[in-house]
């Protein structure tokens, strides 16, 4: 893993920020997984007032036994801007995943990859960070274009962007609704999708790791 608090820096501004992003994704790497994932964690982020509240769920893979939930929280540095979602919850993500004790194969973060207009979201800034596979999954599309996948758990359809290139997934989930797949780093759009499949269960719209994530990050004290 980088020297992460010497290589990057986190309250800035939006040009030094589109900067470093520019510099960073010169770094990402979209290729099928190296190693079997035996390990993975989910990590979402709740704001209150000037908070973050960022939680980890580690679970091993394919089981979903939950092995740990890890929970950080840190002041809020960076405003929301649409496509810079690293720069306001990175600095969190970064000191949750160094408290984790166990070697995590992948990490699937409430945010997009790919799908991405610099096809360089959250989960692609965070991977490139720590060296390590993550899968962008959300609830609301950022960027490019997909149709409705057919009325049934798991179908799945393209999101493409301008050209016509294939960014990611949209997934119908067990209840009916869609959330958005992409690639973030060290792995492609075939295995981002069937490890999101995998995770997925009949009670929950998200997959299972990141919805305990969501879950906990509202329930930090």
């Amino acid at each position: 893993m980088m020297n992460l608090k010497v290589l990057h820096r986190w309250n800035i501004d939006k040009d030094t920020a589109n900067k470093i992003q520019d510099e960073l994704k010169s770094k990402l790497i979209i290729k099928p997984l190296s190693k079997n994932i035996k390990i993975i964690c989910g990590i979402d982020s709740f704001y209150k007032e000037e908070w973050i509240f960022t939680a980890g769920a580690i679970c091993r893979f394919p089981e979903l036994e939950v092995i740990e939930v890890v929970k950080v929280k840190g002041k809020q540095k960076f405003p929301y801007i649409p496509g810079l979602l690293a720069f306001r919850e990175g600095e969190n993500i970064i000191n949750l995943i160094e408290k984790i004790e166990k070697d995590v194969d992948c990490f699937i973060l409430n945010g997009h990859g790919i799908a991405h207009p610099k096809k360089f979201g959250l989960a692609s800034h965070i991977g490139v960070l720590i060296e390590k596979p993550t899968i962008g999954c959300a609830k609301r599309l950022l960027y490019g274009n997909y149709s409705e996948p057919p009325i049934f758990p798991l179908s799945s359809t393209f999101i493409k962007d301008s050209e016509g290139e294939i960014i990611g997934h949209a997934l119908r989930n067990y209840n009916g609704s869609i959330i958005f797949i992409s690639p973030g780093h060290l792995i492609d759009l075939k295995d981002s999708l069937n490890i999101i499949i995998k995770c997925m269960k009949e009670k929950y719209s998200l997959p299972y790791p990141l919805y305990l994530a969501h879950k906990n990050s509202k329930t930090y004290f």
